[in-house]
C-alpha cells in the first residue's frame, strides 16, 4: 500500500430511492470537482462526575453527521441533478425552479492506496444545502456545493454490481461567456465586474433519542441571495438602492449554443448597497447586496433555464 494522492481519488455519487436505502447495483455519475469532501462530523459529552483523584472519567460519543462540501468549475449538464437538489425543484421542459421537492444521494469517496487496492467511504442520504455560483470578471464560473448527510461507512470493495459513468468532455464556462444580463431594468445595463449568488435551503438536523444518526433533514424557506459589483457611472443604480428597488436580475452563462444556462431573478430587492472610493489608483465601485423574493409570474424566487440557443 502507498500514501493516497489526492490526483487520484473518485467522487461519485448515486440517487436513492428512499431514506437509508442503499440502492442495489447502483450506476454511480462521477463527480467534477476541483476540490472537497465529505466528512463525519461527531458530538461528543464529557462527563460531570467529580473525583478526588482528578481524573475525567469518560466523554462518550453522543452524534454523528455527515458534513462537507464540494468546489467545482460550471460545467453544462454536468451538475444539473445536483443543482435541482439544491433548488429542492424538478427540471421539467428544461426549466427548474425553486420548490418543495426533497431527494437523497449516496455520495462515495475512493482513495487509491496502490497495488491495486482502494479505500471506499459512502455517505448515505446527502442533500445540497447551499449552492454557491462566482461570477468573476477574467474567470472561470465557479460553484461550491455545502453537503449535508446522516451516516458514513467505510469498505474495501465496491457496492455489489456498481458501475460508474464518466463525466461528459464539456469545457468549463467562463464569464466571458456570460450574456444577456439585465439589473432591474436600468438602462444601460450597468458594467458588472462580479456576481456571486447563494442558494440556501436551511437544512436542519433532526436529533433523536436513541440514535447517534440525524432523522432526514429538515427543510427551512429557501432564500436566493447574493452580491454584485458594477463600475459606478451615474447614480441611477445608487438611486435604485435608494428606492429599494424590485425588479428583475437575468444573465445567460455558455459559449456553445443549446448548452446555456438562463438564470432569472424576475423580483430582485436591491439591499444595502454601498459606494467605494478606494485609492488614487482605483475605480470608484458599487457594491450591492440583493435577495431573490417570490415572484408571481413564475411561481418561485428563481429559475434556471438549460439548453438555450
Amino acid at each position: 500500500m502507498s500514501i493516497a494522492s489526492t490526483s487520484r481519488t473518485r467522487i461519485a455519487y448515486v440517487a436513492q430511492s428512499a431514506f437509508d436505502a442503499v440502492p442495489a447495483t447502483p450506476t454511480f455519475k462521477t463527480l467534477r470537482r476541483t476540490s472537497g469532501n465529505l466528512r463525519t462530523q461527531k458530538a461528543t459529552s464529557v462527563s460531570d462526575e467529580v473525583h478526588a483523584d482528578g481524573n475525567i472519567r469518560d466523554e462518550a460519543q453522543t452524534g454523528q453527521d455527515v458534513v462537507g462540501s464540494y468546489a467545482f468549475e460550471l460545467v453544462y449538464g454536468d451538475h444539473d441533478d445536483l443543482i435541482a437538489n439544491a433548488l429542492c425543484g424538478a427540471w421539467t421542459a428544461d426549466v427548474l425552479k425553486n420548490g418543495v421537492a426533497e431527494g437523497l444521494f449516496l455520495f462515495e469517496e475512493t482513495d487509491d492506496i496502490g497495488g491495486g487496492a482502494f479505500a471506499y467511504a459512502r455517505f448515505l442520504n446527502c442533500k445540497v444545502g447551499v449552492l454557491d455560483l462566482a461570477i468573476n470578471s477574467r474567470s472561470l464560473v465557479r460553484g461550491s456545493m455545502e453537503i449535508v448527510g446522516t451516516q458514513q461507512t467505510l469498505a474495501a470493495a465496491i457496492v455489489a454490481g456498481a458501475t460508474y459513468a464518466a463525466p461528459s468532455n464539456n469545457k468549463p464556462e467562463t464569464s466571458v461567456a456570460v450574456g444577456a444580463l439585465s439589473v432591474v431594468g436600468l438602462a444601460p445595463t450597468p458594467i458588472v465586474k462580479n456576481v456571486n449568488l447563494r442558494i440556501n435551503s436551511n437544512r436542519r438536523v433532526r436529533d433523536s433519542v436513541g440514535s447517534l444518526y440525524s432523522q432526514e433533514h429538515g427543510r427551512g424557506s429557501m432564500d436566493v441571495t447574493g452580491t454584485m459589483e458594477v463600475y459606478f457611472e451615474t447614480n441611477a443604480l445608487a438611486q435604485a438602492v435608494l428606492d429599494h428597488a424590485l425588479g428583475a436580475l437575468n444573465l445567460t452563462v455558455g459559449a456553445v449554443t443549446l448548452k446555456k444556462y438562463t438564470i432569472a431573478m424576475p423580483a430582485v430587492r436591491l439591499l444595502d448597497g454601498a459606494r467605494q472610493i478606494g485609492g488614487r489608483n482605483d475605480d470608484v465601485m458599487y457594491a450591492i447586496p440583493f435577495r431573490a423574493v417570490y415572484d408571481s409570474g413564475i411561481g418561485a424566487s428563481i429559475s434556471i433555464t438549460r439548453a438555450v440557443a
